[in-house]
């Protein structure tokens, strides 16, 4: 059985789907067959912020919505947004930021620490007059790597930050990701993740959109997903349930 689904249009990143099971079995085996969207993604949105801490008060930078930023407009936009810290950019690779008093990395959301390269800051502080380097460099294209997730894919641990992730992986897309192509993935050209469910677990199925980081993104064009399904029976013998 083939499946076929699109996103929904308040949040195209995440697809809700009732499957009616035309089989009686208490299993069922499935997989993605194909991915197709087109790069519409906000690096940002209006609700992306940065606040770092002095001693006398707090700094909020907010961010608005934007399909893309170079290190130069990024820099010039944290300059303008504010007069305490000065951003520069250091050979179009990373950010380093300069302030005459002490300030430290209070709060941020994930898009806007993603962009600046904090994203895997427990603390950052900058000491007075010194300059201080982002620890990692500014992630600008997502780094080539999404992930589909939902509640009944195969299981990928993982350690972010000391954090641990056990994300229900259903599909890998490592492709070049560039703003405003198109993203097509056919996994029967590949090998794809074969996940095997309760047949009523799958009645109903929720598949997100998330980064490198497994993080909800901000689709703007639909979503397009096709599943293939076949019915999985516990006391068969031989590989006739297997997906083919």
């Amino acid at each position: 059985m083939l499946i076929s689904a699109k996103s929904e249009s308040n949040d195209y990143s995440l697809i809700r789907m009732s499957i009616d099971i035309p089989w009686k079995c208490d299993y069922v085996k499935y997989y993605i067959s194909s991915i197709n969207t087109k790069a519409n993604i906000l690096l940002t949105t209006n609700n992306d912020y940065l606040i770092f801490k002095t001693t006398k008060n707090d700094i909020r930078i907010d961010f608005k919505e934007a399909y893309s930023y170079n290190l130069n407009s990024l820099v010039k936009y944290l300059n303008e947004a504010q007069t305490t810290i000065i951003f520069k950019n250091i050979d179009n690779r990373t950010i380093s930021l300069t302030s005459k008093e002490v300030v430290s990395l209070k709060d941020g959301s994930h898009k806007a620490k993603l962009i600046t390269g904090l994203f895997n800051c427990k603390e950052f502080i900058i000491e007075a007059n010194e300059e201080t380097f982002v620890p990692d460099l500014p992630i600008l294209d997502y780094a080539n790597k999404f992930y589909l997730v939902s509640l009944q894919g195969q299981i990928v641990y993982s350690t972010i930050n000391e954090n641990e992730y056990n994300p229900s992986v259903l599909a890998n897309i490592d492709t070049m990701i560039i703003d405003n192509e198109p993203i097509i993935v056919n996994y029967e050209n590949m090998k794809p993740i074969k996940i095997k469910a309760n047949t009523d677990s799958l009645k109903f199925l929720e598949l997100q959109l998330v980064d490198f980081l497994f993080q909800p993104i901000t689709l703007k064009s639909p979503l397009f997903v096709s599943l293939k399904i076949k019915p999985s029976f516990l006391n068969e013998l031989n590989e006739l349930s297997e997906l083919s």
